[in-house]
């Protein structure tokens, strides 16, 4: 058991040893009926799918991500047997912030302070999500005071300077799930006003990141995996696929950390064909049904309210798991395999998981006293409650599109002119204020995009791609409204040009 604490704590630093986790498959042995059945769902909801998907990777890939999320929920089962089971997970962190400021220095040097919060293997979002982690756990786990003001502060710090507005969320959800259970969830929720207030204070374009409410592109995402959803309602694509999918939408062909490549390191040829197996869609939801169908869907919404569902009146771990559903509305902060982000969440759920059992003490989860496993008094039926709080989650990952459904709309833009030089071309509209446009050049069978997003209401200039040849194009302009559902353009808008 030691040694799975040290392995804890290093995972933050080093990722790969998530990767043993296949090894506490025998532990799942352990937990009671209920909960193996719910484990036996999500497995058939993954796999089932996955046998019928169009992609012949997707059934192979889909054991893969099984095996390894069924490890931590394992992993997470032989934890609980400890009287602080993710007490080594603060000194993790701790250690991932302090490298993560030592890597931020050694990229930009003078000018850090000018830029997100970087780490070498977590993007600024993933890393505002670990601050939110070390804060919670700050708040909950007595660690010795002078480790726990550090934890915390740091922990706030790092949220604070990566601009991560989901990490914000996080804490800010999570803190309101404690209070239900404790007084520490009213602390949560008055750091959460602090570093709001810090961030309005610091009149930085970092800290204002927490008081937009543009989606950063993510409405794109969105729509590319709805549209591989439609296609394929009941497979989806298959599990780490549907990234294939998602190439160009948003980010280029393959991509690597943001502070590696202010380094100038960039993805070599190997690595371009695997580009998109860190590509996802920015919402829970959507990510499950392109890559699994309505089945997958269904059974990861069961699988993580039966977690909330175990781990109701745990002050910490109802926290950590509300706070990684909360930021699911907008990101993916539990896809597994990644940089002991995602990990996290599945460690808790069998921790959650392992509360399931009635009056059983830890010597029970390590093999003592077997007899009351067979009592069916002894265990409680996460089902019910996990039908209800997998609705629940299903209705919050859906927030942001009933959010933009629900706004009213701008006058219709129309397309007053649009051009395409030798040097460039322009798009120009006319009642364009408050939309936010895309072009798109088209020739032959396909179109590609240029640049990136404008505002409706300004004169558009793009550059054409590298060696256009003369011809004749279409400009197909896209008008998306951010008052409106944002999983398909408002208006589509085309114009013939000739090069």
């Amino acid at each position: 058991m030691r040694l799975l604490a040290l392995g804890l704590a290093l995972a933050p630093l080093l990722p790969p040893l998530a990767l043993l986790s296949p090894l506490f498959l025998p532990w799942l042995a352990r937990l009671p009926l209920g909960a193996r059945a719910l484990l036996g769902v999500y497995a058939a909801s993954l796999l089932l799918p996955a046998l019928f998907a169009p992609e012949p990777l997707a059934f192979p890939l889909a054991v893969g991500r099984l095996l390894h999320v069924l490890g931590l929920v394992g992993a997470g089962v032989a934890l609980s047997g400890m009287k602080r089971p993710l007490a080594p997970l603060g000194v993790g962190l701790f250690l991932l912030y302090l490298t993560a400021f030592a890597a931020s220095y050694w990229a930009y040097g003078d000018q850090v302070a000018k830029v997100r919060l970087m780490h070498p293997f977590h993007s600024p979002v993933g890393l505002g999500l670990m601050g939110a982690l070390g804060v919670l756990l700050a708040l909950y786990l007595r660690y010795p005071w002078p480790f726990r003001l550090l934890l915390g502060l740091l922990g706030g710090a790092v949220l604070l300077l990566s601009g991560s507005r989901g990490g914000m969320l996080a804490l800010l959800v999570g803190g309101a799930g404690g209070v239900l259970f404790r007084g520490r969830g009213f602390l949560a929720l008055g750091l959460s006003g602090l570093l709001l207030l810090l961030a309005a204070g610091l009149d930085t374009p970092v800290s204002e990141r927490f008081f937009q409410g543009q989606l950063s592109g993510r409405e794109v995402l969105w729509l590319r995996a709805y549209e591989v959803y439609r296609a394929h309602p009941w497979t989806g694509v298959g599990p780490y696929l549907l990234g294939d999918y998602l190439r160009g939408s948003l980010f280029g062909a393959c991509f690597l950390f943001p502070l590696l490549e202010a380094k100038g390191l960039t993805c070599p040829p190997w690595l371009l064909p695997w580009g998109g197996l860190w590509q996802f869609a920015h919402n829970h939801l959507l990510q499950a049904l392109g890559e699994s169908g309505l089945p997958g869907a269904i059974g990861l919404l069961l699988l993580v309210g039966g977690f909330l569902a175990a781990a109701w009146g745990e002050g910490l771990l109802f926290s950590l798991l509300l706070a990684y559903t909360a930021m699911g509305m907008i990101d993916n902060p539990f896809s597994v395999p990644s940089p002991f982000r995602g990990e996290v969440f599945f460690l808790a759920g069998g921790m959650a998981l392992a509360r399931l059992l009635r009056g059983a003490n830890t010597e029970l989860l390590r093999g003592a006293n077997t007899e009351l496993l067979r009592g069916a008094n002894t265990e409680r039926n996460p089902f019910p409650q996990a039908l209800g709080l997998g609705g629940g989650v299903a209705l919050l990952w859906a927030l942001p599109f009933l959010y933009l459904a629900s706004r009213s709309e701008p006058p219709p833009p129309t397309l007053a002119y649009a051009g395409l030089g030798k040097e460039g071309g322009v798009v120009r509209l006319w009642e364009g204020r408050g939309y936010r446009v895309q072009v798109w050049l088209c020739g032959g069978k396909g179109c590609q995009r240029l640049g990136w997003e404008w505002s409706g209401e300004e004169l558009i200039q793009f550059s054409p791609p590298k060696d256009l040849p003369p011809g004749r194009y279409r400009l197909r302009v896209l008008v998306f409204s951010p008052h409106r559902l944002a999983l398909k353009p408002r208006y589509v808008l085309e114009e013939e040009v000739v090069r």
